[in-house]
């Protein structure tokens, strides 16, 4: 079942009772009831119309930004759930599918700059779980998973994904590792953090890059690790459905049906309306969800 955008179409039928009543008290007086009343349908119905066409698309192009950022919050809540080994042979197996894939294309594949482990051996183990080439034996891929690290050539990267963010403590032992290639994957990391990365040319990876290269390897989790969704009743799914930043459409149409009522000789519709949309203004204002 698709789900109904409440915030649109009480804009839309907002605007369009304002109109009603806009152009009806202005043809009231001049046209016969019918006759207002058929213009006044007919402006305000055009006027909502447009402004559902025009409201629609852009909040399409702001939802699609909005569900890739859930997406992004998903696939870290993940890994951060994930165990380091874990999220390491992922993203190996993710830069793997890249590479075989710009190689296909034609282009060099590039590896990421990394991070450094002192502790690290100087021979790389060999991959094991790496395709066979033509003379039957196994092929080296470019990028290998060791413990919480990805190892390529000249460096590698450790992989920190957790609900906290990375500080730049954490990174201060990276900086003096002697690896040419350097990089920290991670869900975020502070200000201090990225300008000490920036001084000493560590490469740092956050969520939105991370969730790129997932996706575009094809080597999304399937299904993602999500925290349980709070149950709700009408009030809170209602809630949600509502900006605060709406309260200022509301009370200007309050404003205005007020305004309108002293021109008209039966001001009580809209003093009834107009303090109705007030009303919503203020809890619109205070209950309303924060963007």
């Amino acid at each position: 079942m698709k789900k109904i955008d409440l915030p649109l179409w009480s804009d839309t039928v907002c605007l369009f009772l304002c109109l009603l009543l806009f152009f009806f008290a202005v043809f009231r007086f001049s046209l016969p009831l019918w006759a207002a009343l058929l213009i006044a349908f007919a402006a305000s119905g055009a006027a909502a119309a447009l402004l559902f066409l025009f409201l629609r698309a852009r909040r399409k192009k702001r939802h699609a930004s909005e569900g890739e950022k859930a997406e992004i919050g998903r696939l870290v809540f993940h890994l951060a759930m994930s165990a380091p080994e874990t999220n390491a042979a992922l993203l190996a197996k993710c830069l793997n599918a890249a590479a075989q894939k710009n190689g296909a294309d034609g282009a060099a594949a590039q590896p990421p700059d990394a991070p450094a482990d002192t502790n690290a051996p100087a021979d790389k183990p060999a991959d094991t779980n790496a395709p066979a080439d033509a003379e039957g034996g196994r092929a080296q891929l470019p990028y290998r998973a060791k413990k919480d690290a990805v190892l390529f050539e000249k460096g590698r990267a450790l992989v920190r994904f957790r609900f906290e963010k990375v500080t730049a403590d954490e990174l201060s032992p990276l900086v003096r590792a002697k690896e040419e290639r350097k990089a920290v994957f991670a869900g975020a990391f502070t200000d201090e953090a990225k300008k000490l990365a920036d001084s000493f040319g560590l490469r740092l990876v956050e969520a939105p890059e991370v969730y790129t290269l997932v996706k575009e390897s094809g080597c999304m989790p399937d299904p993602l690790l999500a925290p349980p969704k709070p149950r709700g009743g009408f009030l809170q799914k209602l809630r949600a459905g509502v900006h605060r930043r709406a309260w200022r459409g509301y009370a200007f149409a309050g404003v205005s049906l007020l305004l309108f009522s002293l021109l008209t000789i039966f001001p009580v519709y809209y003093i009834v309306s107009g303090s109705i949309l007030l009303t919503l203004a203020l809890l619109v204002r205070f209950f309303g969800k924060k963007d």
